[in-house]
């Protein structure tokens, strides 16, 4: 079966620019919202079994919030080995997904050179992860799969990708305090350090920044900021630039740096609550209805599923796109009325700070001038 997000629609962004001014700005989407819907009518394992083929980006995500929502419908709680093997399972990708972003995309929006072999090196180890957890392949079962994790290989696995995210994202330094931040900036050569260095001495650290807070309820009329941003909102780092910048550029895409960081934790905590469990509950007859969400890289991604006599009925996903490139999200807040120095182009700037938000799709961006 072919992936359908990530692979079809796109986002069209549009921004008049005044003197360097942004005027105005337009966003449509043609993503394929309805995605789900070809779930409906099939039993609900098979449907879960489904997803990760049914989302190029973020399959893991995907599956995990569809487990969690088909075993709230069904009324089954999964044993804390399963529930902590999922969760390591989504930081690997959402991990897998920041470094690729900071890795290749950064330095390409500001006329830098990719950093492809770590990259390459990072997403193999993270790869490996799975098959150390879940002997067999088909991992997303309701219940639980198969697990007989190999805490030897697991604990080399970690370490590797522990000495390439610092090697390759933070360069050895640390981002815990203005002081340590400051420091960092000015002397580290990774990608990360080099676009942050652009965004700074270019005059971009406010672009962007807008009054959307961070989302905090399911509440379906408020909109809100989701993202790494917002899971980092009380970091003691980002306290102190958002006194400064508020939600803008530098923020932004600070809040991601110090999160591959947070991933690497969050991969060794959910390591050390993993242990062999059989899985593989039979799944009943039910009838239900059931809510899943997850954090993933680029913020909460919930799955709502109703269930009757076995089989789904109804299947709706709302992504992190929805909220931050919603027509009243933070981008298109963040485009109004921003200003763009001299030395920086405009086309520059909008997509450092698409490429921040990070939507699931692909985009098109045209500029027009006044």
């Amino acid at each position: 079966m072919p992936a359908i997000n990530g692979g079809e629609g796109r986002l069209q962004i549009r921004v008049t620019v005044e003197n360097r001014v942004i005027v105005n700005a337009a966003l449509t989407s043609t993503r394929p919202i309805h995605a789900c819907s070809l779930l409906v009518g099939r039993r609900i394992d098979d449907a879960i079994t489904m997803l990760p083929r049914l989302f190029s980006l973020c399959g893991v995500a995907q599956a995990v919030a569809g487990l969690i929502a088909a075993e709230a419908a069904l009324g089954f709680t999964p044993a804390p080995p399963q529930v902590a093997a999922r969760r390591l399972l989504v930081a690997a990708e959402a991990l897998d997904q920041t470094v690729w972003r900071i890795l290749l995309d950064w330095p390409r929006c500001v006329g830098a050179v990719p950093v492809l072999e770590p990259l390459k090196r990072l997403r193999r180890m993270l790869t490996s992860l799975r098959p150390l957890l879940f002997p067999d392949p088909a991992w997303n079962r309701i219940g639980g799969a198969r697990l007989t994790p190999n805490h030897v290989k697991l604990a080399a696995a970690l370490g590797e990708i522990e000495s390439g995210v610092n090697e390759a994202v933070l360069g050895g330094g640390q981002l815990d305090d203005r002081r340590s931040f400051e420091r960092w900036l000015r002397t580290a050569t990774t990608p990360a350090a080099v676009t942050l260095r652009f965004v700074d001495d270019g005059g971009l650290a406010n672009f962007g920044r807008c009054a959307v807070m961070p989302l905090s309820t399911f509440d379906a009329g408020v909109i809100g900021e989701t993202g790494a941003l917002a899971r980092l909102w009380l970091h003691p780092l980002i306290t102190t630039l958002r006194a400064d910048y508020g939600n803008g550029l530098l923020t932004r895409l600070t809040a991601r740096v110090i999160e591959s960081s947070v991933l690497v934790t969050e991969l060794r905590d959910q390591v050390s609550m993993v242990s062999a469990d059989p899985g593989m509950a039979p799944v009943e007859i039910a009838s239900g209805i059931g809510l899943g969400w997850v954090e993933c890289a680029r913020g909460r991604l919930i799955h709502r599923l109703v269930v009757a006599d076995g089989r789904v009925r109804d299947y709706h996903v709302l992504a992190p796109t929805e909220w931050n490139f919603h027509p009243q999200g933070c981008l298109m807040y963040g485009l109004a009325g921003a200003s763009v120095t001299l030395g920086i182009t405009v086309r520059q700037a909008v997509e450092l700070l698409i490429t921040a938000l990070d939507p699931c799709v692909g985009f098109d961006l045209v500029i027009e001038a006044r």
